[in-house]
């Protein structure tokens, strides 16, 4: 899978320089829709047909139609299907245990576990439409570890799935398992709690978060680092900053019908590249060098390319 360079925007206010002139030690990355891109599809599908096939198999529910209107109406106010079921258990939203699963034998305590999610989702999922990895982010990736950046996943997904889309992608290279967190690792908060930001601070030994970058397709998750003092990237998505002039009647970019079906399961969160907390906006994430190129040399600093 290969990606074509695009454009970024650069919407930093002042000096081309980190936040207070700190050097920048370590980069966060966002996992689903920022290290692939989300016009792959593979969100739409983990966020539908992945996420209903889960909730009527394990948790008994009807229908793909009232699974996947329970499990949008919590991912808004969550970004998270693990933190949302969790709290949809918690506020009784969930079905009743069917005979079977209610009878002798049951076990105790919530019947939704993250770690089932993150099974089904590592083991049932087609991740043949990743596509592989991306040579260009591969390079991209090698230049910020080149310049002794620390690089860290941090995902709303469940483990096991992040470590497995990480490897299908080619990104397990970067971020070995201690430097990888999930869901699991920081509930009961996620992002775009503090708390959960916080949690991965201590865990890699970050001092303050103005050392750190940010990159996200998630608005939510971009405001709340930009809130924290991190510096923030936007991912949007391939072909998301280009003025575009075949439209459908909606106004909608044709070629952008697999990112809109995504951002379909993600209500409430699409990417706003002139919003006040994006420092910058690529499309794609392996674009981000060129876009901030001070975050290549040593000590890394977050210069935009003006």
């Amino acid at each position: 899978m290969t990606k074509s360079p695009g454009p970024a925007q650069s919407v930093a206010d002042g000096p081309s320089s980190s936040t207070d002139g700190c050097p920048i030690t370590t980069v966060i990355f966002d996992v689903d829709d920022t290290l692939y891109d989300v016009s792959t599809g593979f969100t739409a599908h983990r966020n539908t047909d992945g996420a209903t096939s889960f909730m009527i198999e394990k948790l008994g529910f009807p229908d793909v139609a009232t699974a996947q209107s329970l499990r949008d109406e919590y991912f808004e106010r969550y970004h998270s299907t693990a933190k949302a079921l969790t709290v949809a258990e918690a506020e009784g939203r969930l079905p009743p245990p069917t005979a079977d699963v209610a009878g002798e034998g049951a076990r105790e305590g919530p019947r939704f576990d993250p770690n089932e999610l993150s099974e089904w989702w590592a083991s049932e999922l087609d991740f043949s439409i990743l596509g592989g990895p991306d040579p260009a982010l591969v390079s991209a990736m090698r230049s910020l570890r080149s310049a002794g950046l620390r690089l860290v996943a941090f995902s709303n997904g469940p483990r096991k799935y992040v470590l497995r889309v990480l490897e299908e992608i080619g990104m397990d290279e970067f971020f070995p398992p201690e430097m990888v967190f999930s869901v699991n690792d920081v509930l009961p908060s996620c992002k775009p709690e503090p708390e959960s930001f916080e949690r991965v601070f201590k865990a890699v030994g970050v001092k303050r978060p103005e050392e750190c970058v940010m990159v996200e397709d998630s608005m939510k998750n971009v405001r709340a680092a930009k809130a924290l003092g991190m510096r923030t990237v936007l991912v949007a998505g391939e072909g998301r900053l280009r003025v575009r002039q075949s439209r459908t009647g909606d106004g909608m970019d044709v070629d952008s019908v697999a990112a809109a079906a995504a951002e379909a399961t993600k209500p409430g969160d699409a990417p706003k590249a002139d919003d006040p907390a994006v420092d910058v906006a690529v499309e794609i994430c392996a674009q981000m060098i060129t876009a901030v190129p001070g975050l290549t040399q040593r000590p890394a600093v977050f210069s935009v390319a003006r």
